[in-house]
């Protein structure tokens, strides 16, 4: 699967912990946020612990509405420590009931409107033994996505729109950056400059994956760890 693909169209990105504190308040606009971001670690894990792609897209929809609606959410504080890791335990959970009980009531809900492409993207191969490892990958590439999101608007209010488009592929993918020269024609720019921009944009993209990733943890929790536990998982595709 090519997950650079991914993060071109809707990629995961990693609700704050102060949106968490919004939809506890009933925030409309936080809890819509929400649960567009969170359905692709969830409908990866389902993917992968087997579920067909309908069940997964189902059970997706429904553990996000029993989530919001329930006290799991209401319960919900940054103390509680990583939120990829409370998440995911609440998902083990859904499912050992959901799998008890073959009989149950959907509650749809309608918080999610989800593109064909998008299901494609993050459609984990039926491996159980793996099913944490894909949830963590995509929370992963949501923390990267949402990294980049931000550096994007950076450039779009500088009018170099097409220069961050140049550099974006280099972020994923290092071996795919054009060469500077090549890069400078393209954006009308020395070859100095560009090398100058890609160091600037690496530099950034790495502050801002550490604040991103900052945003998912309580007090305490080492940022350092957690960064380079997500950066591990990428490698490992």
């Amino acid at each position: 699967m090519n997950r650079s693909n991914s993060l071109a169209g809707a990629a995961f990105p990693v609700t704050v912990w102060s949106q968490v504190m919004q939809v506890k308040s009933g925030n409309e606009k936080a809890l819509e946020v929400f649960c567009q971001s969170y359905w692709p670690a969830i409908y990866s894990y389902l993917r992968a612990l087997g579920c067909e792609r309908e069940e997964a897209l189902d059970e997706t929809q429904e553990f996000l509405t029993q989530f919001i609606h329930s006290e799991s959410l209401k319960s919900l504080a940054p103390e509680r420590g990583l939120l990829r890791s409370y998440l995911r335990q609440s998902l083990r959970n859904h499912i050992a009931s959901v799998r008890r009980n073959a009989v149950r009531q959907k509650r749809g809900g309608g918080y999610m409107q989800i593109a064909l492409e998008d299901l494609e993207a993050f459609d984990a191969p039926n491996e159980p033994e793996a099913a944490d490892q894909w949830f963590d990958r995509s929370w992963a590439w949501s923390a990267v996505n949402r990294a980049i999101g931000r550096i994007e608007v950076r450039y779009s209010k500088r009018g170099r729109e097409k220069l961050f488009a140049e550099l974006k592929v280099g972020l994923i993918s290092p071996e795919l950056l054009k060469p500077y020269a090549e890069i400078g024609t393209i954006v009308g720019m020395n070859e100095g400059q560009v090398k100058l921009e890609v160091h600037r944009i690496r530099k950034r993209l790495a502050e801002e994956l550490r604040a991103e990733v900052m945003t998912t943890l309580s007090a305490g929790v080492n940022v350092d760890e957690e960064l380079r536990y997500l950066l591990s998982v990428l490698g490992h595709e």
